[in-house]
C-alpha cells in the first residue's frame, strides 16, 4: 500500500464521516422543526379553545346581569337561586367581576361613558360591569370617572 492510496483512503473515510454529520445535521434541524410545529399547533387549538369558550361565557354573563335586573328588588327564592348557580358556574370556569368603582381608570379594562366633576380618573359610577376569564377581557366595564368640570 503506497502513501497516496493510504491518504485517499483517509480522505474518503473523512468525506463519509462528513456526510454522517451532514445527515445528522439535517435530521437533527427537521426533528426541531416537527417539534415548534407541534407546540405552534397545540397553542393554536389552546387560542380556538378559549375563544369558543369565552363566546358561551359571554352569553351566560349576560342571562347573569338579566337575572340580576329582574330581582332588583324582589324576593323571590327561585329567581335567586338560579342567579347563585349562574354566578357559581362563572366562577368554577375562572370568570371574575372587573373592579371598578372607586379605582383608577384603566383603558385596558375600563370605557369611559360620562366624565363628571370629581376626583380625576377615579371611577364614580359602573354604567355596566366588566368581566376578566383569568388574564383575556371578555366584557368591557363601562364606567363614569371623575375630572374638571371643562
Amino acid at each position: 500500500m503506497t502513501k497516496d492510496s493510504n491518504v485517499k483512503e483517509k480522505i474518503e473515510i473523512v468525506d463519509e464521516m462528513k456526510e454522517e454529520n451532514n445527515f445528522l445535521d439535517e435530521l437533527q434541524r427537521v426533528q426541531a422543526e416537527f417539534e415548534n410545529y407541534v407546540k405552534r399547533v397545540h397553542r393554536e387549538k389552546e387560542k380556538e379553545r378559549i375563544h369558543a369558550k369565552s363566546e358561551l361565557l359571554l352569553k351566560l354573563i349576560n342571562i347573569k346581569e338579566d337575572f340580576e335586573r329582574v330581582l332588583n328588588g324582589r324576593d323571590d327564592e327561585a329567581l335567586k337561586m338560579i342567579l347563585n348557580n349562574i354566578v357559581k358556574t362563572l366562577e368554577e370556569e375562572n370568570v371574575k367581576e372587573i373592579e371598578s368603582l372607586g379605582e383608577k381608570f384603566n383603558y385596558e379594562l375600563h370605557e369611559v361613558v360620562k366624565k363628571i366633576e370629581g376626583e380625576e380618573d377615579k371611577i364614580l359610577d359602573v354604567v355596566q360591569r366588566g368581566y376578566l376569564l383569568g388574564d383575556k377581557i371578555l366584557k368591557i366595564a363601562k364606567v363614569v370617572i371623575g375630572g374638571k368640570n371643562e
